[in-house]
């Protein structure tokens, strides 16, 4: 079985590049292409992936649950992957035809058809996203290496080929063929491992109440990460669209790294609970809550100090809207690096896929209600908001789920509040630097400064988070020294 340290040292080095990526390219995009350009481009891949979102269905976290059941009998693997491909492909076909129709009839994507269709490409190969695969079998090792590879090789393009705002669709098709790359790479590395994939009709049926259990939660979520950017898209400007996205996109690119944890932990809690052992469960649920509060709570704070200087200096003077849409995203952080824990490692871990469900469908609500209500009336503001306030509940309703429905607990609600009170001190630390340096300098001091402070901090309180932190990082490092010397030997 995969250490869940070294899979957590993988995740989060994924999770990193996610961050770092983004930020290479953002600055230069957004000023090449325009508040408008921007808009525009995350309004079409958005509207894409609303249509590849039905194409798999609850498939990627149902399969990665299901893999990791069955990962040691390789004729059940075969018939199992058999089976939720052919279930991907032929939604893919009826999805794709929706998609290209409704380009076809809506006079606003009429007018931009090209990228559209171009966005699409993410659609249409569907059948091939199977790194849920990889996920079940706990090989983060290669769906790090494999996704650093592509986007390092899309960074590269885009700053090679996008030149002028008439370069849109080379910008658009960059992204869109970069992910059929890297999903094509990881279809064709499974059937390297031992699948033998065959379409098939017979076995269907006994996947599909679980994965559309998994495919309501999806749609729910969906409604506060992909609804609010294509509400904003036909009711307000593509500016605003671009203003919204630039602070979610800095906020869930931070989120990455928060939830690193959870995401390899949720095949291993299916592993522990398939053979019965509440208490590593438990021991498990309590390592994710810990981290995730380390984590995620400095992180939302720090990121709502320094959104004002950071934002325009990042994006350009033409992104001033973006910066209160960025201070308020940077809660998502918190509410989203505990609900982690409490409704994906837990509710889904264990499969109780309609508690999960009931409790994004109490969010989805929410933030439907208020982006109707808050994006015609504040843009790119009131989505932020909305989606804030729609992750919080589902984070309050999930823990009483668990509390209520589950046989797991959280032993260490402490490491939470230690965190919220050392981080409470960025606050005098920014209103203090801002007296005395400005720009960039500015943000990487009060970066390096306020993460000195935290760990200290931590450290002085004697976190059993700062201690995990510490023993994971000394673990992974071993084996990584014991591997060069291994090599050497």
């Amino acid at each position: 079985m995969k250490s869940i340290r070294l899979n957590f040292f993988y995740n989060l080095l994924l999770s990193i590049s996610r961050v770092v990526f983004p930020l290479i390219t953002a600055p230069y995009v957004a000023r090449v292409l325009s508040p408008d350009g921007v808009g525009l481009f995350n309004f079409s891949s958005m509207y894409a992936s609303y249509f590849a979102m039905f194409a798999v269905l609850g498939i990627p976290t149902y399969g990665m649950r299901e893999v990791a059941k069955v990962r040691d009998d390789r004729e059940k693997l075969s018939r199992l992957v058999s089976e939720l491909v052919s279930i991907q492909t032929l939604l893919t076909i009826a999805a794709t035809v929706l998609f290209l129709g409704s380009i076809a009839l809506v006079g606003m994507l009429r007018k931009d058809a090209l990228i559209f269709a171009i966005s699409g490409l993410v659609l249409y190969l569907s059948p091939v996203k199977t790194e849920w695969f990889f996920a079940g079998e706990e090989r983060f090792g290669f769906i790090t290496m494999r996704q650093v590879l592509v986007k390092a090789l899309c960074i590269v393009s885009i700053f090679v080929f996008v030149k002028t705002r008439a370069d849109m669709i080379i910008y658009v098709a960059i992204y869109a063929i970069g992910t059929i790359v890297g999903e094509l790479w990881t279809f064709f590395a499974m059937l390297r491992n031992g699948v033998r994939l065959r379409f098939t009709l017979k076995g269907l049926g006994a996947h599909m109440k679980p994965v559309l259990i998994l495919f309501a939660s999806s749609v729910a979520i969906s409604v506060y990460t992909m609804l609010d950017t294509l509400m904003l898209g036909f009711f307000s400007e593509y500016s605003e669209v671009a203003f919204y996205n630039c602070a979610s996109n800095i906020s869930r690119s931070l989120l990455a790294a928060v939830t690193s944890f959870s995401a390899v932990a949720v095949p291993r809690m299916s592993y522990y609970l398939g053979e019965g052992n509440l208490y590593e469960a438990n021991k498990l649920v309590d390592k994710g809550f810990s981290v995730a509060s380390f984590l995620s709570i400095p992180a939302a704070v720090g990121l709502a100090c320094v959104a004002p200087t950071f934002t325009t200096l990042f994006y350009g003077d033409q992104y001033g809207g973006a910066v209160l849409p960025l201070q308020i995203m940077a809660f998502v952080l918190m509410a989203l690096g505990l609900n982690n824990i409490t409704a994906w490692q837990v509710l889904v871990g264990i499969g109780k896929d309609k508690l999960f469900l009931y409790s994004v469908l109490a969010g989805a609500s929410l933030n439907l209600v208020l982006n109707a209500v808050l994006i015609p009336l504040f843009g790119a503001v009131g989505a932020s908001s909305a989606s804030v306030a729609a992750e919080f509940l589902i984070l309050g309703v999930s823990i009483w789920f668990m509390l209520n429905k589950t046989e797991i607990r959280i032993h260490c609600y402490k490491d939470a509040l230690v965190s919220f009170a050392i981080s409470l001190s960025f606050l005098p630390l920014i209103w203090l630097m801002e007296k005395f340096i400005h720009g960039w300098w500015l943000v990487g001091s009060f970066v390096v400064t306020g993460f000195c402070i935290y760990v200290i901090l931590h450290w002085i309180a004697g976190s059993t988070s700062f201690e995990l932190m510490k023993n994971t990082a000394v673990s992974v490092l071993d084996k990584q020294l014991a591997k060069i010397r291994k090599q050497d030997a």
